[in-house]
């Protein structure tokens, strides 16, 4: 896709380039073109008042506490997370890759129960969601990793958030298939944004030595994309490109969390993962060693906060590191691996 209008590219302080206008924004570091749609193009606002004190609030905790480790041993490798509005003290998550079970967790890292999906096709899920639905809260489970960058298309796994006190098959599945506007893209974060009932993903970009992308390499820009959540179609729905986010720039920033023993590379500006809170007011996104905040102002978008400056928030070393949530309390933080603990980001201030 292209376009001969005009179009803007500009840096603002956090790093990330703000997208406005209809035209092509090329990465600098990847030479990839996108085009990007012109309809309520997003701008910076300032992030002012009590959403942005809360987010400097979060950022300015220090401390990590471990909740419990969790139980069942089947969840190896935990790719997602998310806090339950339903079920106090429960949180949900999903191992990476084509393993469809959802695990209900205790806040203390109990095993409360397996949930199989009862779907075909499942690829790669690297993320999961909760929104409100007509009768109660509703997950999305997002199959949009693509480490070959290669995939035809994509899939949200929308249903009723189980109990977890039965747990048991899930068959009622909405699967809502997607198509990026001009090539595909590797992506681990899902972020909802329930006030416009869209979705949007922020891609997981690398580069090697040689310039291609893949799922090894050094960090590059993150696409931001948008699509609608309701309605089925029978096609796939073209997401809509809304943005960039220059990782390199918060890469070089991050300073709160342990570096990486292992000097994984691109440890501190991809991202493997994200939450927007219950109230919508603040938006993370986690790297293998840090997570970022971004306050949101109740008349902004997800993708309009996102072109905020961001502040940082120091969090447990996990060998890898990808599942984030907002709790009651703040955010917790789960890595892969057998029986690792939940922890808990800003237990002590």
């Amino acid at each position: 896709m292209s376009s001969s209008h005009p179009f803007v590219c500009r840096r603002v302080a956090a790093g990330v380039i703000v997208v406005g206008l209809l035209g092509s924004c090329a990465d600098s570091d990847s030479q990839t073109s996108i085009t990007l749609g012109s309809d309520d193009a997003p701008t910076s606002t300032a992030t002012e008042g009590m959403t942005a004190d809360r987010a400097s609030e979060l950022c300015a905790r220090t401390g990590v506490s471990e909740a419990g480790d969790v139980e069942n041993d089947a969840l190896t490798e935990a790719s997602g997370l998310v806090a339950s509005r339903t079920y106090p003290e429960v949180v949900w998550s999903h191992n990476d890759g084509s393993d469809g079970r959802l695990f209900a967790i205790g806040a203390d890292g109990r095993d409360l129960g397996v949930h199989e999906l009862v779907v075909e096709g499942v690829d790669d899920i690297e993320d999961i969601a909760l929104i409100s639905g007509p009768d109660g809260s509703e997950a999305l489970l997002a199959d949009i990793g693509d480490n070959d960058v290669d995939r035809s298309a994509i899939r949200i796994y929308r249903f009723p958030e189980p109990d977890p006190r039965s747990a048991g098959p899930i068959e009622e599945i909405e699967v809502l298939e997607y198509v990026y506007p001009d090539r595909p893209h590797n992506a681990e974060t899902l972020l909802v944004d329930q006030a416009s009932d869209v979705l949007v993903i922020v891609t997981k970009a690398q580069l090697t030595d040689d310039g291609v992308q893949g799922d090894l390499g050094s960090t590059a820009a993150s696409y931001v994309f948008e699509g609608p959540l309701g309605g089925a179609s029978e096609a796939p729905i073209e997401l809509r490109a809304v943005g960039i986010i220059d990782m390199v720039a918060l890469e070089e920033r991050a300073e709160k969390s342990p570096r990486h023993p292992t000097r994984l590379i691109g440890a501190a500006g991809v991202p493997t993962g994200g939450d927007v809170s219950a109230d919508g007011s603040l938006i993370a996104l986690r790297t293998y060693e840090t997570v970022w905040v971004w306050p949101r102002l109740e008349q902004q978008s997800v993708a309009e906060a996102l072109l905020g400056e961001p502040c940082e928030v120091g969090a447990a070393f996990e060998v890898q590191g990808e599942a984030v949530a907002f709790t009651s309390e703040g955010l917790a933080t789960l890595g892969e691996g057998v029986n690792r603990p939940l922890h808990l980001i800003g237990s002590s201030q």
